[in-house]
């Protein structure tokens, strides 16, 4: 396929753009690429780390999967003439070429986390699987979320690779979220108020999140706004990293803090069975008292040990876009 049209309609957030960044310079190996993206502010991004031929289509999120009814005769006739379009953010809109379904978000398919806006998203993710040539995930785990009606068409794109490196020097924990239910942030919270009465000050207890309102006189440090430079330096001044959702595609957050050097301390579900290579801290999920047990082991071995392995993810798009 050497035309091909990636449509970042969908892309938001922060994790979003970096995957969609990510797969970008890998598609490129491959096929001439264009992105069509829904907003001004996007676009700049892209071009600010040097990407091009960036097509901007404003239309409201809620009419993207139906973009094309809403657009002139020219622009459809544009769309289909590429050899293929890859459609980031979950679902994507049908086309007369061949259309590839990225899925980066299986919370619409948890069952712990059940809303009328997740039965819409499920709904429009299990659309634009049915019509498309691909489906592709980043990750084994996430074909088990899917119908399995359709599993014979989902295809990943993601395999791990080990390396061995240095232990970082810093000193404390650090987890990275948000304010959504299912990141679990007030139990992070529980943790690090516990923690900061046994492991003494020396140890910075760092939560980078959205939260709108932090506590006060709370020994957790609360960062928010932090550019990916930023989260990098942040993880630099940690030596453990402590995660808690119930539930991640890929959880990029495990693979930056292992890559920094970081023990990883996360709940012993599929996404972190998957992420990291060290699984001996890994706590049973929702249990406060082992996850604090399993971050005291990572700091008795912080000090002890000088490298660590560590699980690399990386993607391959080239037998998709055969």
């Amino acid at each position: 396929m050497n035309n091909v049209l990636i449509n970042a309609c969908g892309i938001k957030s922060l994790g979003g753009i970096n995957v969609l960044i990510s797969s970008i310079k890998n598609i490129k190996e491959n096929s001439n690429v264009t992105i069509l993206v829904s907003d001004e502010k996007l676009r700049q991004k892209l071009i600010s780390r040097g990407f091009n031929n960036i097509v901007v289509k404003e239309k409201p999120r809620f009419i993207h999967p139906f973009l094309l009814f809403f657009s002139k005769k020219d622009f459809v006739d544009w769309v289909n003439s590429f050899d293929a379009i890859i459609h980031f953010g979950n679902f994507g809109f049908r086309t007369k070429t061949k259309d590839i379904v990225f899925i980066q978000n299986i919370l619409p398919y948890s069952e712990n986390i059940v809303s009328i806006k997740n039965l819409l998203l499920r709904y429009f993710i299990n659309r634009s699987i049915k019509y498309s040539l691909v489906a592709v995930v980043q990750n084994e785990h996430v074909i088990n979320y899917l119908p399995s009606k359709y599993k014979s068409k989902i295809k990943s794109i993601g395999s791990f690779s080990q390396a061995n490196i240095n232990i970082s020097k810093g000193k404390g924990i650090i987890s990275i979220s948000n304010n959504l239910a299912y990141k679990n942030v007030p139990f992070i919270e529980n943790i690090m108020d516990n923690l900061s009465a046994i492991i003494g000050e020396e140890y910075r207890l760092t939560l980078v999140t959205d939260k709108e309102s932090h506590r006060s006189e709370s020994p957790i440090i609360y960062k928010s706004d932090l550019s990916s430079n930023e989260v990098g330096n942040e993880l630099k001044k940690h030596s453990i990293y402590l995660h808690a959702s119930s539930v991640e595609t890929l959880c990029l957050p495990i693979f930056e803090a292992q890559a920094k050097g970081l023990l990883i301390v996360a709940p012993n579900l599929d996404y972190a069975l998957n992420a990291t290579h060290e699984m001996k801290y890994l706590y049973k999920y929702g249990d406060v008292n082992n996850a604090i047990d399993s971050i005291k082991k990572a700091i008795v071995d912080s000090n002890k040990i000088n490298s660590l392995t560590i699980n690399i993810y990386s993607e391959n798009w080239k037998n998709i876009l055969k």
